[in-house]
């Protein structure tokens, strides 16, 4: 049982790694490949309840992060707050409908490259709809995409972080 738990363990850690940059709550899927770990092993192995609760405020962070830096960035670039707002729902749209058409060419990151140009598009069209010029609202349309890699590279290193903690606690 154990060393089944074990890989199934490593299974979604990895899943979780890879699952970010496609947008998917990655370290959600770490958080919870851990949580099964740690009740296959009643808790009583490498991962304990105060370990796991760290894990929880991680993830948190992270899957918040590319929420907060989008906004962060659109809004030091000049985006007004509705723009910062109408990124997130640009992002989810860009995804899809975006997304779709630039899965023929760049495969499974047709989504990724979708959803930053959804925000991207979005931000700008709202600015120059509100009266901006375009130059600021190309800027403001920068500073959305800036902060939505931030995002996803802040949550990468976070879930590396979680991924080497577990490790070390199980090796441990």
């Amino acid at each position: 049982m154990n060393a089944f738990a074990l890989i199934l363990l490593y299974l979604g850690l990895i899943l979780g790694l890879i699952a970010i940059p496609f947008g998917f709550p990655g370290t959600v899927i770490i958080l919870l490949s851990t949580f099964l770990y740690a009740l296959a092993t009643n808790f009583s192995g490498a991962i304990g309840i105060p370990f796991f609760i760290v894990l929880c405020v991680l993830t948190i962070i992270s899957e918040t992060a590319d929420n907060w830096l989008t906004a962060l960035g659109a809004g030091r670039y000049g985006a007004s707050t509705a723009s910062m707002w109408l990124s997130f729902l640009g992002g989810l749209l860009g995804a899809i409908l975006i997304g779709g058409p630039l899965a023929v060419v760049l495969g499974p990151l047709g989504p990724v490259a979708g959803g930053f140009a959804g925000a991207f598009l979005i931000v700008v069209a709202y600015e120059r709809t509100h009266g901006k010029d375009w130059h600021s609202a190309l800027a403001a349309g920068w500073g959305t995409f800036v902060g939505r890699m931030a995002g996803i590279v802040l949550k990468l290193v976070i879930a590396v972080a979680m991924i080497i903690a577990v490790t070390v606690a199980i090796l441990f």
